[in-house]
């Protein structure tokens, strides 16, 4: 399965008119120099007065939607009872009152505006807008959705009704249950449930087997050595969230937001519904992220008609997010998080949240987003189709981003004094080479990199150039001794890619991932044919050189992730700074009412050591401290200095 890792800061590095992205199994993009832009920082008390005032508005405007039957209440009476209701176990109010079942036959789309199909909803709100899946028509939707994303043929989906449960059985024999009077969903090993049938384990990041570019799965080899452990059942309690699955006659019914959640998202092929049509999309296929233009599928949403949230997609909504990031943020026990309809709360956000404007709900999780997540992680996508496509939505970043926009700055101003015209991708000084890259860009679709390999070191292509500068670092005569990997300006990529640059520089790559939710572990390994001989051994890899990995702040994600795993091995020395870390892997999401945003996902990549996980979060600290930034891209000073270290 294509794990992803991706740092998308996205408005935070607006602000410096550059996208940085971390560890991502699809292609994502890669940072560029800052420019400065219209983006808003936290400065000015005009601002904060301003804010203010918006949040008042808002709360007023959703404390007269958040009214039942006794009447519109004031803001104090609203808070009063929210008090209340925490006080009495927190459970959420129902989104709505059951209903009369409606259906609609819509269009559905698969990563591709002509790879559709037609479903039927279910609708159970006198609003008509929360839309439900039929349990028999699941296994359906998640076959196609596992042979876009994973080009998985064995995938196979069974579902079997008794009483008030509804069993949806994998191949592999895992299993979900859903219960339509207890109003859960159980999953006996939600890790082994989600599995592609191509991989050889639940946290297979790699998943060489599952690339679309076929020429290149044979550059991985999986040792078969990984060591797992299973997590726990996990069984979602929806009726704490006001959450209802229904039975109807002999079929059963689960939101399609439930759906996406838990198990569309985790394979990254999110989904949304704009009044008209089910789209299902690659993880980054609405928007071009380079360009900030809509793709295809982009525009398709964006046909769904903007206007005003119904009272039960506004609440439904609410309640599903609460429900999707209480099981999901991967840093919420170090937020001190314990459940997002408090932190709401505390944050002033919920009475917004439950807005029926769509700029105003758009808004509030965009400002919660960035000023109270405040993760390198987790942003803003795109607004709510309610909104409308011409209503774009700025949020303000927090403290953490605001160190990093600072951070980016400083390096690549830094870097830009010794190369204005960009930095190459191979470089030889004296008895050094030097490799560099900006991001872990996956494989290109169209590489053949055993008929034709690469002639030269495109940053562009991690992997070529990975392949290109061990041909020219072994060539016959080469005067190369020290090999330093320069991941100063690297803000994250590929999990394909950061696999086989670990193994480039190990020999056998490792890693290891703890999953948040089930406690499940595992450790796993990757060789690579760096060579292209279509053989995997000793000759793979750069061991037997000095090997070096150059960090700072900016490094972040797999441009953590990388530093980490070389200074638990102690296999390449750590120059520069402490890296900015980046545990989690992202994990795309999207409201029920059409909002797109990504989180720091469930999935925590670790090191090992004595048996136990440990936490990447923190950066690895470099075995030599470089203080100026200047000291990073003066190459021949760097080299003269590397060369006197032993």
């Amino acid at each position: 399965m294509k794990r992803k890792m991706t740092s998308n800061i996205l408005a935070a590095i607006m602000a410096v008119s550059m996208v940085s992205t971390g560890c991502a199994s699809n292609s994502a993009p890669t940072a560029e120099a800052p420019v400065e832009n219209e983006a808003k920082e936290e400065t000015t008390q005009s601002t904060e007065a301003a804010e203010a005032t918006e949040t008042v508005a808002s709360v007023e405007t959703a404390t007269s939607e958040t009214s039942n039957e006794s009447g519109e209440m004031t803001i104090d009476q609203w808070l009063e009872s929210e008090l209340e209701r925490l006080e009495n176990g927190g459970k959420l109010d129902p989104a709505f009152t059951v209903g009369q079942i409606t259906k609609k036959e819509v269009p559905i789309y698969y990563n591709s505006v002509s790879n559709n199909d037609t479903i039927e909803l279910a609708f159970f709100d006198e609003d008509g807008a929360v839309p439900y899946l039929c349990a028999e028509d699941i296994p359906t939707v998640m076959g196609k959705a596992y042979q876009t994303q994973y080009l998985d043929n064995n995938f196979k989906l069974t579902f079997l009704g008794e009483g008030s449960v509804a069993t949806l059985t994998r191949e592999n024999g895992f299993w979900m249950k859903f219960d339509c009077d207890k109003d859960t969903i159980t999953f006996i090993d939600l890790d082994g449930f989600l599995m592609g049938s191509t991989m050889d384990s639940w946290g297979d990041v790699v998943n060489a087997q599952g690339l679309k570019n076929e020429k290149a799965r044979d550059l991985f080899q999986s040792t078969g050595n990984s060591s797992e452990r299973y997590g726990d059942a996990v069984v979602l309690k929806l009726e704490d969230y006001g959450i209802d699955l229904i039975k109807d006659g002999d079929h059963y019914y689960m939101p399609l937001a439930t759906l996406n959640d838990f198990v569309l998202a985790h394979n990254y092929i999110p989904t949304v519904y704009n009044g008209d049509s089910v789209i299902l999309y690659n993880y980054g296929n609405l928007k071009d992220d380079d360009t900030g233009e809509l793709k295809e599928l982009g525009k398709l949403y964006f046909e769904g008609k903007p206007g005003k949230i119904s009272k039960s997609m506004a609440k439904f909504s609410y309640n599903e997010l609460c429900l999707m990031l209480d099981y999901h943020y991967g840093l919420k026990e170090v937020h001190g998080i314990d459940s997002f309809d408090e932190l709401f709360l505390q944050t002033g956000t919920k009475a917004a949240l439950l807005s029926d404007d769509p700029e105003i709900a758009d808004k509030a999780l965009c400002d919660f987003i960035f000023k109270h997540l405040d993760d390198g992680h987790s942003s803003f996508g795109l607004q709510s189709y309610y909104s409308g496509e011409d209503k774009g939505i700025d949020g303000t970043i927090g403290s953490s981003l605001n160190l990093f926009v600072e951070e980016v700055k400083r390096f690549m101003i830094a870097r830009s004094k010794y190369y204005p015209d960009g930095v190459p991708g191979y470089e030889e000084v004296g008895n050094t080479a030097y490799i560099t890259f900006d991001g872990f860009k996956s494989i290109p679709d169209d590489a053949d990199y055993y008929n034709n390999p690469p002639t030269e070191g495109d940053p562009e292509d991690p992997v070529g150039l990975l392949i290109y500068s061990y041909g020219q670092i072994t060539r016959d005569g080469s005067p190369i001794k020290n090999v330093v990997l320069d991941l100063s300006c690297n803000g994250g990529g590929d999990s394909n890619t950061a696999g086989f640059v670990l193994g480039t520089f190990m020999g056998t790559g490792t890693y290891s991932i703890k999953n948040a939710i089930t406690g499940a572990t595992i450790t796993d390994y990757v060789n690579v044919d760096l060579n292209l001989d279509h053989e995997f051994d000793e000759k793979d890899s750069l061991q037997g050189y000095n090997l070096y990995c150059l960090e700072s702040g900016y490094s972040f994600s797999c441009g953590n992730l990388v530093p980490n795993v070389f200074k638990n091995t102690h296999k390449v020395t750590l120059l520069g700074q402490t890296s900015g870390g980046g545990s989690c892997m992202v994990l795309p999401a999207a409201t029920a009412s059409g909002t797109t945003f990504q989180i720091s996902g469930p999935l925590r990549m670790s090191f090992t050591k004595n048996g136990s996980f440990y936490d990447i979060d923190q950066g690895a600290e470099p075995d030599f401290y470089i203080d100026d930034p200047d000291n990073f891209y003066n190459r021949k000073a760097l080299t003269d200095y590397i060369n006197k270290l032993f």
